[in-house]
């Protein structure tokens, strides 16, 4: 019995430090937003936690992994959405996107419990991302893999809790709500 418990507990750890949505390219991309696009670009720039995989959704949607020192870049409809990212925990960015801007977030890492979480979102000028994607590996969404929505209820929960500390800390949010992009 402990030793099915112990292999139960190593295939959890494990299975959090695989990528199975996103491939590796060599060529990084051009990042200059499209005229009728808004682009996101989030970063992981730091290498703690560096096996654990980190799940980023717009609205639910999955739009790319990050793990220690890695970036990926997306593009966004113009108009409100939410950015979560989920690991032991969830986080939450609430933007309007604006066609024709970049729109750079950098995700904070945390010692966890069974895995690394996430401290949130900060907001980053052109500058300071192009300074920290520069130790980063660009990874790029697989399209010919299937990929796994949010679930609904967590991602309500998320969207939910987010609204809550927002309206009792609206000062801990400030960057990332006046954040616009550039």
């Amino acid at each position: 019995m402990k030793r099915l418990a112990l292999l139960a507990i190593c295939i959890f750890l494990l299975s959090g430090c695989t990528t199975s949505y996103m491939v590796k390219r060599d060529i990084t991309p051009e990042i200059k937003a499209k005229s009728d696009a808004a682009t996101l670009v989030i970063i992981r720039d730091t290498s703690f936690g560096f096996a654990i995989v980190f799940w980023n959704y717009l609205d639910g949607k999955l739009i790319g992994e990050t793990k220690g020192s890695t970036y990926f870049v997306t593009q966004v409809k113009p108009g409100p959405h939410y950015v979560v990212v989920t690991t032991e925990n969830t986080a939450v960015a609430h933007l309007d996107f604006q066609q024709g801007k970049t729109y750079y977030l950098r995700e904070g890492v945390l010692m966890g419990w069974w895995r690394a979480r996430t401290s949130g979102f900060e907001p980053l000028t052109h500058q300071q991302a192009m300074e920290s994607m520069k130790e980063c590996t660009y990874w790029e969404l697989d399209a010919s893999k299937i990929t796994e929505d949010m679930d609904p209820k967590l991602y309500r929960a998320a969207i939910d809790e987010y609204h809550a500390e927002v309206k009792q800390n609206p000062g801990g949010f400030k960057s990332i709500l006046e954040y616009k992009g550039y």
